[in-house]
């Protein structure tokens, strides 16, 4: 049986990336010029992230170390 849904199945390993309070405003003004169907899910995505605990510094992610590839070319 096929899958007729548009949703794509999500990765077994999501990435986790940082973004600050200017970043997600800008997007989200963005997204708001744009038709409402077609960005509804993600403005609601968006509205739901988590804030980074002040006691965590989002200095605690690691650099990439040189020569290891992150899959994309």
């Amino acid at each position: 049986m096929t899958n007729n849904s548009k949703e794509k199945p999500a990765p077994a390993n999501p990435r986790t990336y940082l973004i600050n309070s200017v970043q997600l405003t800008d997007i989200m003004r963005y997204l708001m010029t744009r038709p409402y169907g077609e960005v509804v899910k993600l403005m609601n995505m968006f509205a739901t992230l988590n804030q980074l605990d002040p006691n965590i510094g989002a200095d605690f992610v690691k650099k990439p170390s040189p020569g290891v590839s992150d899959g994309k070319k």
